[in-house]
């Protein structure tokens, strides 16, 4: 599968603008001969929405909605946006479109809630990391903070998710000696993603500023079994181009026993002996 993700700086609260860009995009991306495009979290609303979300949600069925599903006629589409399916409840969702339909919604799960963040004020938590089909792959999403807690993406390994997608709005924090430590606590989880869990990964991440913090970039691709192999550049907008082929998954589960070897049951046992106890 011929795969972009596109890095770029939403505009805050204006969902016609961001439209605009991500039907450019698209089309810039059929004529590449792309069959994936891919943007960040709240990519069509911007991030610090706070009490912007329920006027700038979408909902199913709706006008830009239904642009979305005219667009993924020519392409499949993962996108970020604030949705709202229950009057009066939004999430802050991650939408697969896809030939013609709304094909996967995930709803974030991990809503984080101090220092800057503010998402538990404003979303309603997502419950779920249920696998879809994408193309030839297995797939799976994970929003920004998710991407944190490995054991999200266990679930999906579980799947024999293939290919996992992680959308992101993180800020740059920590600058040292040895560069911008946010970046490579995201680029650590792509390593652990692509070499233990088999999985190719994507990670899409915005820039640009909003209330006067700056939103770092560095999307990057890593194949399975092998680690990062692609990276963008930090804080520049720009595009990132991965060619994703189910075969390396295969020659990564073929290399290591993780798969093989794996103990759901063993894991769910402890599970509720630890709750438990």
């Amino acid at each position: 599968m011929k795969v972009r993700a596109v890095q770029f700086s939403p505009v805050l609260g204006d969902v016609e603008r961001n439209m605009e860009f991500h039907a450019a995009q698209v089309s810039r991306a059929v004529r590449d001969g792309r069959e994936l495009i891919v943007f960040p979290e709240l990519s069509l609303s911007g991030y610090h929405l706070k009490d912007l979300a329920a006027e700038v949600a979408l909902r199913p069925g709706g006008r830009e909605w239904r642009r979305l599903e005219r667009l993924s006629r020519r392409i499949d589409i993962i996108l970020g946006l604030p949705l709202e399916e229950t009057p009066g409840l939004v999430h802050n969702a991650a939408v697969c479109f896809s030939r013609g339909k709304a094909r996967h919604v995930h709803r974030k799960a991990q809503l984080p809630n101090y220092g800057m963040f503010e998402e538990a004020m404003i979303f309603q938590p997502g419950d779920s990391f249920q696998a879809f089909p994408l193309g030839p792959f297995t797939a799976g999403i994970l929003v920004c903070r998710e991407i944190l807690f490995p054991m999200l993406a266990y679930l999906y390994f579980l799947q024999k998710t293939d290919l996992l997608i992680g959308i992101s709005n993180s800020p740059q924090r920590g600058i040292g000696r040895d560069g911008v430590s946010s970046f490579q606590l995201w680029e650590t989880m792509g390593y652990v993603f692509s070499q233990f869990y088999h999985q190719n990964y994507l990670f899409v991440n915005r820039v640009g500023f909003e209330d006067g913090i700056g939103f770092g970039g560095g999307s990057f691709f890593a194949r399975a079994g092998r680690g990062i192999v692609q990276k963008a550049e930090y804080v520049s907008e720009g595009v990132l181009d991965a060619d994703v082929r189910p075969a390396d998954v295969r020659r990564a589960r073929l290399a290591s026993s993780y798969l093989r070897d794996d103990q759901p049951r063993l894991v769910l046992r402890e599970l509720r002996r630890i709750l438990h106890a």
